[in-house]
């Protein structure tokens, strides 16, 4: 029973604190952190603190002199643009029929896109325009493109009713404010005549300075904590438990719905109830990522947290990565995407060392990995000084890649050796196609390319590491293999796809090949034994022997039938007993799910099946 009230106790001290707290907003806590642990003049700068804006010239991103058309595939209606003195306008242009044209009250997004609100009574919807900026935080150019033209146009480009409970559905109230404001709720309300709509409510009477990804959003609500300056009385989030900690991020960098689908945010329907950090985010969201044909690899904008519930950072034993290990949540750094700058890490001696860090030369990730798998021939002590240790680093790091060692581009070769090029390639799309990476930290392998070339949807084919980051119409030294240039880069089945994967996997499988140890020289029948452990996690071991020169294929498929890995494919050994080691991924270089794998021998005219298990 004393067990039972300290367990409830700790429950208490851990989550209670937000039981009865209510928002103050984002301008209550930078009052005081503007002094005491300062963050507010950095996090001001940051994209959560820009994400909604009052339209003015500073803050539109977009050109307003300009007409977007939304294509043919809506009858060529307009969205014609426009100021006057401090106010901002769309003009919406039907093909027929009379123009509608409203008052922007905010602009939503800063870094990448931009996209515009406008009030219908009284929620918000989404104009079907988007600006596209020319890289991250450069404005420098841009262009315009339809964004969802169908929320507002007919396929003959008439416009659609904005009084129907089909346009109101689409509202941002009720699919996007969630991840968009500070101490938001939302109501629905239903009308005698069955019109349905939501409108929702945020901190401060709906203040433009808690439109944004606040304070408290990310550390609950703090009114005790505002009042008392107690700080037991505020979630950290790094004194959350792991799986709590990457909840916090993964509140808004998730795709799916609500708990019971209604909206597209973290939302309990049943209580009516946001997400608070502490809480098991499982209670308020369903998962429903878009995924490349492989079911596995983003192909859409903000899934980020489903990217790592599926990477080795997740499930490493050893060290779990949270998202604010690699990305500073309250500041704008030197790198982009507020990548942390520096890391106090352990070095080998057990001393702590600051390491200045970068994605762009490796240092992000060695401040880590070094002295650990393929690059135990380094030291973190190496890593802090990137510059004079270059040579000792692109030598390890380049018997790991099989490329020169350029992560820096310096010599024009499009990043070669840099760790996110290959484990982090662009794969899905917040502005336009392949801005955003993937964040399973897995490479995807060419033969994902040659398996799926017949796949006509959610996507045309599918793309690879190697050439989305690099060889796709390569530039500078990025060899190109005489593959001619790819006119679509949004089909990875067309003829030139298939033959650079064709290539690139002919390359990638001969760089990463199966050990195959030969441990006896003379045996005297065919055999395929049992593997050992089994069954087994992480890897097992796989024996057979040859009592004369065979062929040998040997691999293993899932109780369906279905290819998993072929670890030897078709090569000529001499007479003896081999050993070959599985650790338990297939030929993509993912790994495999628990249950039983059947592994097959054939060598010459010698066939032999046997069964193992493997229990993760």
């Amino acid at each position: 029973m004393k067990r039972l009230f300290l367990i409830w106790g700790l429950l208490i001290l851990i989550y209670g604190v937000t039981f009865s707290q209510s928002y103050v907003g984002t301008d209550r806590c930078l009052t005081c952190h503007a002094y005491v642990k300062p963050v507010a003049k950095d996090y001001k700068q940051t994209l959560h603190a820009k994400i909604h804006l009052l339209p003015s010239a500073q803050t539109v991103r977009g050109d307003f002199t300009q007409t977007v058309s939304m294509g043919s595939s809506y009858g060529n209606a307009l969205v014609r643009l426009r100021t006057d003195g401090s106010k901002w306008y769309a003009k919406l242009i039907p093909s027929s029929g009379d123009s509608v044209e409203y008052e922007i009250v905010y602009t939503y997004g800063f870094g990448w896109k931009q996209r515009y609100l406008v009030k219908i009574d009284s929620s918000y919807y989404m104009l079907p325009i988007q600006w596209n900026m020319k890289g991250y935080l450069d404005n420098s150019s841009g262009s315009w493109v339809p964004y969802v033209p169908g929320t507002w146009f007919n396929s003959d480009g008439t416009l659609k009713a904005t009084n129907t409970n089909s346009f109101r559905a689409k509202s941002y109230d009720k699919n996007c404010v969630g991840c968009h404001a500070t101490g938001l709720n939302i109501t629905k309300y239903v009308s005698a005549q069955n019109d349905t709509f939501w409108i929702a409510k945020w901190a401060n009477n709906n203040s433009i300075n808690d439109m944004v990804i606040g304070c408290e959003n990310c550390h609950g609500p703090g009114s005790d904590h505002a009042s008392t300056g107690d700080k037991t009385k505020i979630i950290n989030p790094k004194n959350l438990s792991y799986e709590r900690q990457l909840e916090v991020c993964g509140q808004c960098h998730f795709r799916g719905t609500s708990s019971n689908g209604t909206h597209e945010y973290a939302w309990n329907e049943a209580n009516n109830k946001g997400y608070i950090p502490g809480d098991s985010l499982g209670l308020y969201i369903v998962h429903a990522p878009g995924l490349w044909p492989d079911n596995y690899t983003s192909r859409m904008h903000h899934q980020q947290y489903d990217d790592i519930l599926k990477s080795k950072h997740y499930s490493n034993p050893y060290h779990k990565l949270t998202c604010f290990e690699c990305h500073d949540p309250h500041k704008v750094t030197g790198n982009p995407h507020q990548i942390v700058d520096s890391l106090y890490v352990r070095d080998q001696s057990g001393n702590y060392i600051w390491i200045k860090t970068s994605n762009d030369d490796n240092t992000l990730c060695l401040a880590c990995h070094a002295g650990y798998g393929p690059f135990a021939g380094l030291t973190r002590a190496m890593i802090k000084d990137p510059v004079a240790n270059k040579d000792t680093i692109a030598s390890v790091v380049s018997r790991h890649t099989h490329h020169s060692y350029d992560p820096d581009n310096k010599n024009n070769t499009g990043g070669a050796s840099r760790c996110s090029k290959c484990h982090m390639a662009k794969t899905a799309i917040t502005a336009k196609a392949y801005d955003i990476h993937s964040h399973t930290f897995e490479v995807i392998s060419p033969k994902k390319t040659l398996d799926y070339k017949t796949v006509t949807t959610p996507t045309k084919g599918m793309l690879n590491s190697c050439a989305a980051s690099c060889h796709r119409n390569p530039t500078g030294n990025i060899p190109s293999f005489g593959i001619p240039t790819d006119a679509n880069l949004t089909d990875w089945a067309e003829t030139t796809d298939i033959q650079l994967a064709d290539t690139l996997w002919r390359y990638f499988r001969a760089w990463w090949p199966t050990k195959v140890e030969q441990i006896a020289s003379v045996v005297s029948t065919f055999e395929l034994f049992q593997n050992y452990p089994n069954p087994f996690n992480p890897t097992t071991t796989i024996e057979f022997a040859l009592p004369k020169r065979a062929n040998v294929k040997l691999v293993i498929y899932d109780i369906s039938g279905r290819v998993v890995k072929t670890l030897i494919d078709g090569q000529e050994y001499e007479p003896g007993l081999y050993r070959v080691e599985w650790n338990g991924k297939n030929d993509y270089g993912e790994y495999v799910s628990s249950g039983i794998y059947l592994y097959r021998l054939q060598a010459g005219d010698f066939v032999s099946t046997k069964k193992m298990v493997l229990v993760r």
